[in-house]
């Protein structure tokens, strides 16, 4: 059995108006454990704004992150995948491209998301399986 990137991703978050501030960005994104947001309206996303990009865009350069808003941090290219695309076939461009968190869609909607701690738990699981297995076999 291929697991699919439906398989393994989480629900597609709320979506933040372009004009919230980073500051209530921050906020957001501590309460609801997550370490990014994602920028646009409930029937379109056209950005996100992750961790990275507070500690780069404001904080490093010393910018008021009560006035500064999520259009001016975001970033605006989102990588994403279909719902049927194979785990591995996610992770190589997770991988590749040096991300964290991918959006998951169908038929031009985005559907959820997968972040790297997804990619970690189900190769632990995947761990797991190969460590029972060869234990039966006496590999290990």
């Amino acid at each position: 059995m291929v697991l699919t990137a439906e398989d393994i991703m989480n629900p597609l978050p709320s979506v933040r108006p372009e004009n919230l501030s980073a500051a209530s960005a921050t906020k957001i994104m501590a309460t609801d454990h997550k370490g990014f947001v994602l920028v646009g309206s409930q029937n379109s996303v056209v950005g996100i704004v992750t961790e990275w990009d507070l500690i780069s865009k404001i904080m490093a350069e010393k910018r008021d992150p009560e006035t500064v808003t999520l259009k001016e941090i975001m970033s605006s290219h989102i990588n994403s995948v279909e719902e049927n695309t194979p785990t591995r076939k996610v992770t190589v461009i997770m991988s590749r491209n040096g991300i964290r968190r991918i959006l998951v869609g169908k038929d031009g909607k985005y559907t959820g998301v997968i972040t790297s701690r997804d990619i970690l738990r189900i190769f632990e699981d995947y761990v797991e399986n190969v460590e029972n297995v060869a234990g039966k076999y006496g590999i290990l």
